[in-house]
């Protein structure tokens, strides 16, 4: 078993207007670090998906209500040191709007 370092990044596609005002932000994704002990690449993948699922569906409710699809990547997966396994990291999540648009020129 190794410590990995996961840069998870999560797109939310929403599937029906949340019952909250205009002004409720709907994000088109996030970007969150976990790691993970596990036996590989793979593994390590899977094990970070399952707790940033786990603590956004107990955060926000989102994906179970039904209001949106969650589709996770692994934007960053690298070995790291097992001392980093062991400090309570920063478990918040980036998130992030639509697209920006191009500046003109």
């Amino acid at each position: 078993m190794r410590c990995f370092y996961v840069l998870v990044h999560g797109t939310l596609q929403w599937e029906c207007e949340p019952e909250i005002d205009d002004e409720f932000f709907r994000p088109a994704g996030f970007y969150c670090p976990r790691y993970v002990l596990a036996s590989g690449y793979e593994e390590a993948a899977e094990k970070a998906f399952n707790r940033v699922r786990k603590n956004l569906e107990k955060q926000t409710g989102w994906v179970g209500q039904g209001l949106a699809k969650l589709s996770l990547e692994a934007a960053e997966l690298r070995p790291a040191s097992i001392h980093k396994l062991l400090r309570r990291g920063r478990r918040v999540k980036d998130f992030y709007g639509a697209e920006p648009a191009p500046a003109a020129e």
